[in-house]
């Protein structure tokens, strides 16, 4: 496995998908916190908002938080959930920012949470950021929680 340490702070970010359907996503039973969204929604916004949790508050990240490197290598292979990978390359072509970088799982994000599946419908319901692990085959498995 690579030893990323730059991706040390980028991983203890604390973060939310927010996503718009078509049609908006309802709760799935009474006095239960998961949502279903319905299988004819379609996604029509994504923002990934990413902030530090810091003693105990959300506090926005810095300019220079956002301008630290996160991931040092001029390509990197994501994936959500459906399994599918998305290429993003480094706009500087050498490495990533911590705002590269999320950007790049907002972007892989947009293009595969359509194809997810949760109770019926796209998958709403696994939003929060639990950061990036390298798969056996070199990618990037994006981790949500719920």
């Amino acid at each position: 496995m690579l030893d990323r340490p730059e991706l040390a702070f980028f991983n203890k970010l604390s973060g939310i998908l927010h996503i718009e359907l078509t049609e908006p996503a309802q709760p799935y039973a009474p006095h239960v916190l998961n949502l279903q969204a319905s299988p004819d929604a379609r996604i029509t916004s994504l923002r990934f908002d990413a902030q530090v949790f810091e003693r105990g508050e959300l506090r926005p990240l810095t300019e220079d938080e956002l301008a630290s490197i996160a991931f040092a290598a001029p390509q990197i292979r994501l994936r959500g959930d459906t399994g599918e990978e998305v290429a993003h390359d480094a706009p500087n072509g050498e490495h990533f920012t911590v705002r590269d970088l999320i950007r790049a799982v907002e972007l892989t994000e947009l293009r595969t949470r359509g194809s997810s599946e949760w109770l019926g419908g796209v998958d709403v319901h696994h939003i929060f950021f639990e950061g990036i692990s390298l798969e056996q085959d070199g990618t990037w498995a994006i981790c949500w929680g719920s």
